[in-house]
């Protein structure tokens, strides 16, 4: 049941509702002689109608001091958006520019910056979508669970501000964002949107347990791939190739090969990084079924006015009463 009440004891003193059909409600009027008395059905009509209102006075006023609420309540709601988990590069190279150069983890033209502040600006615009968030180096760190409190996911994107350190191993990362969706029923789009200026060359047993859980998550993945202007691009095929060298170039050949929906976005600058952003924004506008969540909502007050209106109206009956007969 959604409603509930605060003090249930005040319940007991409703039988005092019935007080008004006991007790006579309007003044003894004298008269010499009953036959003088003409017929009224009106009266006595309205005599019931005020012994009504008077009853329904004592009943809101009872209830209304039982303190009664609605309970909170989880309503189903359809909107547009998605999952989305942010697997956010945290590795000393994202303390650089778009240019290469080393900036430390405070400026705000660094690459870890710009993504916090784009990444930011793009959860505020998302009104449905639940987020998560993890955080990658040497080793993954798991931020928040996916939820749908945008408070903590700008708190969350926000301490991610530290300076970076260490190297840049995705496969980790990419492993623990995609248990945020393992074993949960399938409800809307699931996107892992991972934001990392470079990579690292991942083994053939981690490549195959990757690949079976991209699948059966059915998880779509986005990387916005953040290099500088002298960086080979992931399409291009390096003149020596070596996942030594040329990680990034094998790493988008692997996600292409997965046989999941990818995409990746090259950035070489704040502007394709925000572009590249609004075109995940686009991508991912599906219908979404989500839990709208309703807080506990106070009743007394709409029993305390009913209870006023009703007074009203037993006092407009007093002040119609007939006090004395004239015959």
């Amino acid at each position: 049941m959604s409603l509930g009440v605060l003090h249930p004891l005040a319940l007991t003193l409703l039988p005092l509702a019935a007080l008004p059909w006991f007790r006579r409600g309007q003044a003894a009027v004298t008269c010499s002689s009953l036959a003088l008395i003409p017929e009224d059905p009106w009266s006595e009509v309205i005599d019931r109608g005020l012994r009504i209102a008077a009853c329904l006075v004592f009943f809101c006023l009872i209830v209304a001091m039982s303190g009664p609420y609605r309970r909170e309540q989880v309503v189903e709601r359809i909107g547009t958006g998605a999952h989305i988990v942010l697997l956010l590069d945290r590795s000393s190279s994202m303390n650089e520019n778009f240019t290469g150069r080393y900036l430390g983890a405070r400026a705000t033209e660094s690459k870890s910056a710009m993504a916090r502040k784009l990444l930011s600006e793009f959860v505020e615009r998302r009104r449905h979508d639940l987020f998560g968030m993890v955080a990658f180096a040497a080793a993954p760190i798991y931020v928040l669970p996916l939820t749908e409190d945008k408070a903590a996911v700008q708190a969350a994107i926000a301490a991610a501000g530290g300076r970076g350190h260490g190297v840049t191993h995705i496969a980790p990362g990419l492993a623990m964002a995609l248990d945020f969706f393992a074993q949960t029923p399938r409800r809307g789009s699931r996107i892992i949107l991972l934001v990392s200026d470079g990579a690292a060359r991942i083994d053939d047993e981690t490549r195959d347990r990757l690949r079976q859980t991209f699948r059966e998550t059915e998880t779509t993945l986005y990387w916005i791939y953040l290099r500088n202007p002298t960086s080979a691009p992931l399409t291009e095929r390096p003149a020596n190739p070596n996942e030594t060298t040329t990680p990034e170039y094998f790493l988008n050949a692997y996600f292409e090969s997965l046989d999941i929906p990818y995409r990746a976005f090259e950035a070489e600058n704040p502007n394709a990084m925000e572009k590249a952003i609004a075109e995940v924004e686009r991508l991912e506008n599906l219908p979404l079924p989500y839990q709208e969540r309703r807080p506990r909502e106070d009743l007394a007050g709409g029993f305390y006015g009913a209870a006023l209106v009703l007074m009203l109206l037993l006092l407009a009956g007093r002040a119609l009463e007939i006090p004395s007969w004239n015959a």
